[in-house]
């Protein structure tokens, strides 16, 4: 799918604020100050009636059949062919190495390792890389239970968005799991977590839809990148017209430090956007904020490393993955306290 470009406006608005690199993130992160300013969470009853009656408790869901997606990585330059598997009641979102016979990778924040611009994770000896896109697609349209069988590590690039999965998704088709119900991840106060510099923040509050809401600004002062803001009330209708066709962007300096670097050699500027001086290079843009909605787009794969959905407002500003996955194990540490299992 390629959407038409579409003008700012309804739920566009160009704005401010540009994402820094998550290699800057996490130094940041490392060095400097993070502030938790406290959050709940309530699986089953909340005490909280105004979030309460934003919960929504479906049947849990899988696919109906196999599909499958096949590509390079972006990083590797290996092919690798993807097959989207039904999964059990319970079993969760989990990717299975074929090449290292059968070794399994179950999805979950505490699987995730420290990787440069991208989501990777590492169960034993088998890790998987560039997770994001495939799990914000099965986040984005309800697929609560797969199995993600993988001939090598790192997942497809494709054209550096979740389309190719949605449209597997689709033709594998999705049904519920009888009996069963989901235990969504319910935000109940605010937690923001903020990079030392102050340049790159994300924001959690409790959810005022039946779902996940994200808003998110972009800013590259000096930079060929537009500033550009996107918000969505993430739905399955609204992930597959306005967010999964986003792709992910860099600039040309970094593309080109990467190759000499020996990284991404097989990626050209059609597999993705590269900003040059004047703009995308042998490229266009989708959408004037296409950029905002990626980062939309990777915030909902992050946060499905809790391996349930995530019901809350999210306001982030040069946030990458790995605020992300700050803001996502600070929630899950509130629940936790709040259960009284910590």
């Amino acid at each position: 799918m390629s959407p038409a470009v579409s003008p700012a406006g309804t739920r566009d608005c160009l704005g401010f604020n540009r994402p820094i690199p998550d290699s800057q993130v996490s130094s940041s992160l490392a060095n400097g100050r993070v502030a938790i300013l406290e959050a709940a969470i309530g699986a089953v009853s909340t005490g909280n009636h105004a979030v309460e009656k934003q919960v929504n408790r479906r049947p849990q869901q899988t696919l109906c059949r196999p599909a499958q997606v096949v590509g390079k990585g972006y990083w590797s330059g290996v092919e690798n062919r993807v097959e989207l598997r039904p999964g059990p009641a319970g079993s969760g979102i989990r990717f299975v190495r074929e090449d290292l016979g059968g070794a399994c990778v179950p999805v979950s924040l505490s699987n995730r390792i420290d990787a440069t611009k991208r989501t990777n994770l590492q169960a034993g000896n088998a890790t998987v890389e560039m997770v994001e896109h495939v799990l914000s697609a099965l986040a984005a349209l309800g697929v609560d239970c797969c199995e993600i069988s993988l001939t090598a590590a790192e997942l497809p690039g494709l054209d550096g968005s979740a389309d190719a999965y949605v449209a597997a998704i689709d033709q594998a088709g999705i049904r519920p799991l009888d009996g069963t119900v989901t235990n969504p991840l319910v935000v109940q106060s605010p937690i923001t977590i903020e990079a030392a510099a102050g340049d790159a923040v994300i924001e959690v509050a409790p959810p005022t839809t039946a779902g996940l809401r994200v808003h998110y600004s972009v800013e590259y002062p000096g930079s060929p990148i537009p500033p550009q803001q996107y918000e969505a009330a993430v739905s399955p209708a609204c992930y597959r017209e306005e967010v999964a066709a986003a792709r992910t962007f860099l600039l040309e300096e970094e593309a080109r430090k990467l190759q000499e670097e020996g990284v991404g050699l097989t990626v050209t500027t059609q597999d993705l956007i590269v900003f040059g001086e004047n703009g995308p290079l042998e490229n266009e843009l989708r959408w004037p904020n296409e950029c905002a909605r990626h980062k939309v787009l990777d915030i909902i794969g992050d946060l499905f490393l809790a391996g349930r959905p995530f019901f809350g407002d999210i306001v982030a500003r040069r946030s990458g993955h790995c605020l992300n996955a700050e803001v996502l194990a600070s929630v899950l540490e509130a629940e936790a306290r709040m259960s009284g299992s910590m």
